[in-house]
Formats: structure tokens, C-alpha cells, sequence
């Protein structure tokens, strides 16, 4: 067992004698706002600005299988075990897809994001399009609400992401370049059909543009003051970040302490 692994298991307790194991208190709310996930639950209601993480039906459950416990303030908390961090699983997801084969996609890029968390190296060996789902499972869970473009018919970006914080909508459009392995960098060009793809959704709409690879030399010249504040880049160090984020949040030892906007922005040029 790696250092990481034994920092994360010392967190783990069974002060009650849980049949299911060790575990830990999780929040169960998210950083963004969503009418349908803010109702009553134990009296409270999620702090403003905030959702709780699941649906009143899927509240329920949990509630009925014993992993609801109360804090001091009488405020619900989630119990995440040891042996769902140990599998890799993620028991307590709210799945809404129709389609069984979506599911198993989807689990796959959520297992893809914790190694990419894990190990960052293996960034190499996974092909480009799966990085932009791995990247959508990472931003959803997150707190982001999250729309992945179709191949090829995308006008300039992947995965369109939006949160509400602080009854204000923001709206990210996001770029993946994953040329890793070609060694290949995006240059001005890339950026510039960013920009212009940004410019025509107009609002307060923001772009980011994510390569694993870095950039060019002369990526940021002759960028104006608007676009370079309506559009910023970031490099594998941002991936690998956000989906230790990822892993992080699932396991239960991270928890957000900025806007979601900020978290995106962080790290970025």
C-alpha cells in the first residue's frame, strides 16, 4: 500500500460498530444551484448558493439503507465506506441514462478519471475522444451541469459546462486538445477559433482551452485584452488536477472552497 493509499485509510472509522465497514462523513451537497435538489431534508434546507447532491427519491434510499447520519446541527451527512473506495465503486451514484450501454461507458470514463488522478502518465495511452468524456464525468460531479458536442460537429469546442452560483449563470465553453502522444502543441489558430466561437455565443460566456500536450511558443500573442479575458488555456497539470478533484470528491476527503468558476479558472493563463 502506496503513502497516498494509507493516508486515505487512516480516515476511515467504525465508531458504531457499522456492519459495512470503516468509513467517513461526506457533505452531501454541491456548490451549484438547482431548484428541484433544494428542498427540506432533516429540517435544513443546502446552505444558499448550494443543492443538495441527490433527488428527494434517491435521499430516500440512502436514508432507508443507513448511510444518512445526523451532525451536531441535526444537518444530514453521507456515510462513504472504505470498501467502495477500495473497489473503485461508486454505489450511491444517480444514474438518469436510458441507455445500458451509456451506463457502462460512463463507469468507464469515471474509472479512467481516478487513474488519471492516480497515475498521470497513463494520460498517454487514452485516446482523444475518451478524454473528453473522462473530462465530462469529471466536470459533472464537480457540480457542473455538462453537454458533450457530437465528434466533428462541435463549432470550435467539446463540452459545454454551466453552474449557478449565487443566483448568477455561468457558462463555459470548453476545447480538449489531447495530442500527447504526436507531441503535436495547439497554437494561435486554435485559440483564435476559440475566441471566435465564444464571441458569437456572446453574454458572459467564457472559454477554456485544455491540452495535454502544453502549447505553442506563441500561442498568447497578439491576444486582446477581451480575449484574454473571455478566453484562458491550461495544460496537463489542469487535467491531472481536476480529476484528482475528481477522485477526491468520490472518496470523500475534498471539498470545494471556491466557486465553481474560480476551481476552473485556477491555474489557468
Amino acid at each position: 500500500m502506496n503513502s497516498r493509499s494509507s493516508a486515505i485509510n487512516g480516515r476511515y472509522q467504525n465508531p458504531d460498530s457499522d456492519p459495512r465497514g470503516p468509513y467517513l462523513f461526506s457533505d452531501v451537497t454541491s456548490p451549484f444551484e438547482r431548484p428541484s435538489l433544494q428542498y427540506e431534508w432533516f429540517g435544513h434546507y443546502p446552505p444558499q448558493g448550494r443543492s443538495w447532491r441527490y433527488s428527494r427519491e434517491r435521499a430516500a434510499i440512502l436514508e432507508a439503507e443507513g448511510r444518512i447520519a445526523l451532525s451536531s446541527s441535526g444537518r444530514p451527512l453521507l456515510k462513504r465506506y472504505l470498501s467502495e473506495v477500495e473497489s473503485n465503486t461508486n454505489v450511491i451514484e444517480n444514474t438518469t441514462t436510458s441507455s445500458q450501454l451509456d451506463v457502462i461507458v460512463r463507469t468507464a470514463m469515471k474509472a479512467i478519471a481516478s487513474e488519471i488522478a492516480k497515475n498521470p502518465r497513463c494520460l498517454r495511452d487514452i485516446e482523444w475522444r475518451d478524454l473528453e468524456r473522462v473530462m465530462r464525468e469529471v466536470f459533472e460531479l464537480l457540480g457542473f451541469t455538462t453537454e458533450l458536442t457530437r465528434s466533428g460537429k462541435d463549432g470550435g469546442f467539446d463540452i459545454r459546462l454551466e453552474s449557478k452560483e449565487h443566483g448568477e449563470t455561468h457558462v463555459f465553453l470548453v476545447e480538449i486538445k489531447h495530442w500527447l502522444a504526436s507531441g503535436k502543441k495547439p497554437g494561435s489558430n486554435v485559440l483564435s477559433s476559440l475566441v471566435d466561437v465564444v464571441a458569437k455565443v456572446g453574454g458572459k460566456t467564457k472559454g477554456i482551452l485544455l491540452s495535454s500536450s502544453g502549447f505553442t511558443r506563441d500561442i498568447l500573442n497578439g491576444r486582446t485584452e477581451i480575449e484574454q479575458h473571455t478566453v484562458r488555456i491550461a495544460g496537463r497539470n489542469k487535467i491531472v488536477s481536476l480529476c484528482q478533484n475528481y477522485l477526491e470528491s468520490v472518496e470523500g476527503v475534498w471539498t470545494p472552497t471556491t466557486s465553481l468558476s474560480e476551481m476552473l479558472l485556477e491555474g489557468s493563463d
